[in-house]
């Protein structure tokens, strides 16, 4: 397992914002398009706000949600209403924003509309949760666990320990066919959580170990 460390997060952020928008330049250079996926939560929300505002052609941008609450847009909980809010570009175009949730959503649908990311994924950003949890892959949840044991490529809904429980998330098979896989972490609580991530089988540990591809950006501030 590859890990960064940095002094801050505002150090964290710039190195995650080099890494981020080169990978898109270089994409968008080499196949026409880039194809991103990115986690919701607060801590990576200051540094979506400052990739929007890097000068790239957004319009050959896609951007998928590695995994969602299955709530309203309207809602709070919505990472999707997260990183629309932070991309909008009321005075040019915006990336496409690709989302998992809707009326009557089933699995096939949602993975219809993730097409593009079944057949390539430029680069994904993961987050974690105190549990070891990452996307929305839960401990002690069968159908994460299913998941995590394998490596098909698709969208599972899961089940978290915490409201809101129903969630929808790519299975580990889709997120690690990913080019490059980055984890961004703050906090000492959560770095002791990873370093034992293997020891308990959490979440976590199975992108970790088995993620050649996979980099960890970690402050403790």
């Amino acid at each position: 397992m590859r890990t960064k460390h940095y002094k801050n997060t505002n150090e964290l952020e710039a190195a995650l914002h080099r890494e981020i928008t080169t990978k898109i330049t270089l994409s968008i250079q080499e196949f026409g398009d880039a194809r991103i996926l990115l986690s919701g939560g607060n801590t990576p929300k200051s540094l979506y706000e400052k990739i929007a505002k890097t000068s790239i052609d957004w319009s050959k941008v896609i951007i998928g949600l590695i995994d969602d609450r299955n709530v309203e847009l309207s809602s709070e909980h919505s990472n999707e209403r997260m990183l629309r809010e932070t991309f909008s570009k009321p005075d040019q175009k915006g990336p496409k924003i690709i989302g998992m949730v809707g009326e009557k959503m089933t699995r096939s649908k949602i993975e219809k509309r993730y097409a593009d990311f079944f057949e390539r994924i430029d680069y994904t950003l993961l987050g974690m949760g105190d549990d070891g949890h990452t996307a929305s892959l839960f401990p002690n949840d069968i159908q994460s666990e299913s998941s995590l044991r394998h490596r098909d490529k698709g969208i599972i809904f899961t089940t978290a320990p915490s409201f809101p429980k129903d969630r929808i998330s790519c299975s580990r098979g889709l997120i690690i066919s990913s080019q490059s896989i980055g984890l961004m972490i703050r906090g000492e609580k959560k770095l002791a959580v990873l370093e034992e991530a293997e020891q308990h089988l959490l979440p976590i540990s199975y992108f970790t170990n088995a993620c050649q591809q996979l980099t960890t950006y970690y402050s403790k501030l």
